[in-house]
């Protein structure tokens, strides 16, 4: 089973990118996931996760989706690989999400 479930808070404002000619689009971005242990020196420290969300159509769920922004996320996660132009193999991992929750709390919002 290929199930994964991230919360944690948006290191930049979601991307959108165009997918062809499909009228398929993606939703770029990289979630910050705090770990559970600190380090050697008592700070805690944080794994950064790209995420990529496709979506049947434009929308405008990139503004919701902005720098600060807690939310938690379900998915799978994907790992790709490709040859570059010297014959080197390279891995590129990311969550491919299914659904994303909002976790900010509006009122929080709302007094800042």
């Amino acid at each position: 089973m290929n199930k994964v479930s991230l919360t944690g808070r948006l290191t930049n404002d979601a991307k959108m990118l165009d997918w062809g000619n499909s009228n398929r689009y993606a939703l770029k971005f990289t979630l910050a996931v705090d770990r559970e242990y600190k380090n050697a020196n008592g700070e805690k420290e944080a794994d950064f996760i790209p995420v990529i969300y496709f979506i049947s159509n434009s929308t405008n769920l990139t503004k919701y989706l902005v720098k600060g922004k807690l939310v938690a996320v379900t998915g799978r996660l994907n790992v790709y690989s490709f040859t570059n132009e010297d014959n080197s193999k390279k891995y590129y991992t990311n969550v491919e999400a299914d659904e994303i929750q909002f976790l900010d709390n509006k009122k929080k919002e709302e007094a800042v």
